[in-house]
C-alpha cells in the first residue's frame, strides 16, 4: 500500500508541476502578446510620425517652388503666399514635441525672413515698374524736341577758321532733359 500512498503522490505532483508549467505559459505568452500589442502601438505612431514628416517634405517643396515665380506677382499673390507660409509654420510647430523647438523655431524664423524678402523684392519691382513707365512717357517727348532741334557745328573765329578759338557748345535742350531724367531715375532708385 505504500506504493500506491507514494504512486499517489507521484502523480498529484506530476499534476501539480503540469499545472504550474501550463500557467507558466500562459503568462509568457499572455506577457508576449501585450509586448508585442505595445510594439504594434509604436510601430503606428513611427508610421504615423513619418507619413507626417513625409506630408510636411511635399508641402515644403511645393512651398519652395511656389516662390519661383516671384517676378510675376501681385497682392494676390503675397497674401496668398503668407496663408501658405502661416500652415507651413502651424505644421512645423506640430512637431516641437518630437524634435528640439530650436530646430523648428530655427526653420520657422527663416521662412518669415523669406517672405519678408520676398515681399520686397515684389515691392521693388513694383517701383521698378513704375520707374520705367515714367521714362517711357517722357522719351517721346525728348525725342519730338531733338528732331526738331539741329545739331549746331562750332564756329572757329580767325582768319578763314582756321586759326582761332573754338566756341564752346551749349548742349541740346534734349540731351539736357536727358540728363536728368537720368539723374531722376538713379535718384529714385536709389531710395
Amino acid at each position: 500500500m505504500e506504493r500506491s500512498g507514494n504512486f499517489y503522490k507521484a502523480i498529484r505532483l506530476g499534476y501539480i508541476l503540469i499545472s504550474i508549467l501550463i500557467g507558466c505559459m500562459a503568462y509568457n505568452s499572455l506577457y508576449e502578446w501585450q509586448e508585442i500589442e505595445a510594439l504594434e502601438l509604436g510601430n503606428k505612431k513611427i508610421d504615423e510620425l513619418r507619413k507626417e514628416i513625409n506630408n510636411i517634405n511635399i508641402q515644403m517643396i511645393k512651398f519652395s517652388l511656389l516662390g519661383e515665380t516671384i517676378l510675376e506677382w501681385n497682392d494676390k499673390d503675397i497674401e496668398h503666399y503668407h496663408a501658405r507660409r502661416m500652415a507651413m509654420d502651424s505644421m512645423l510647430c506640430r512637431f516641437k514635441a518630437t524634435y528640439p523647438a530650436e530646430r523648428i523655431d530655427s526653420v520657422r524664423s527663416l521662412l518669415e525672413d523669406k517672405e519678408r524678402q520676398m515681399f520686397q523684392i515684389v515691392r521693388l519691382m513694383d517701383e521698378q515698374q513704375s520707374i520705367n513707365k515714367k521714362i517711357a512717357n517722357q522719351i517721346p517727348v525728348i525725342v519730338q524736341k531733338s528732331v526738331q532741334e539741329q545739331s549746331k557745328k562750332p564756329k572757329r573765329k580767325g582768319f578763314l577758321g582756321i586759326f582761332g578759338k573754338k566756341k564752346e557748345v551749349t548742349p541740346a535742350v534734349s540731351t539736357t532733359i536727358l540728363h536728368s531724367v537720368n539723374r531722376n531715375v538713379i535718384s529714385e532708385q536709389k531710395r
